[in-house]
């Protein structure tokens, strides 16, 4: 799923009303883990969230 969320004042802030509603739940995570996490180059010309939107289309979810 993907979600759009707004500005907040900190971070998690934009997630904690998904989190209180027991809609998302959150873990842990320290700079140390981002080695773990996708990353996806993408050109300056190209919207990321498009890209995103595309492939998960192509994807059948």
């Amino acid at each position: 799923m993907i979600a759009v969320q707004p500005p907040a004042d900190s971070p998690m802030d934009r997630y904690a009303h998904l989190v209180a509603q027991g809609k998302i739940k959150l873990k842990p995570v320290t700079a140390a883990d981002r080695h773990a996490m996708p990353h996806y180059e993408v050109p300056g010309d190209v919207d990321p969230l498009a890209l995103l939107l595309a492939e998960r289309e192509e994807g059948g979810r």
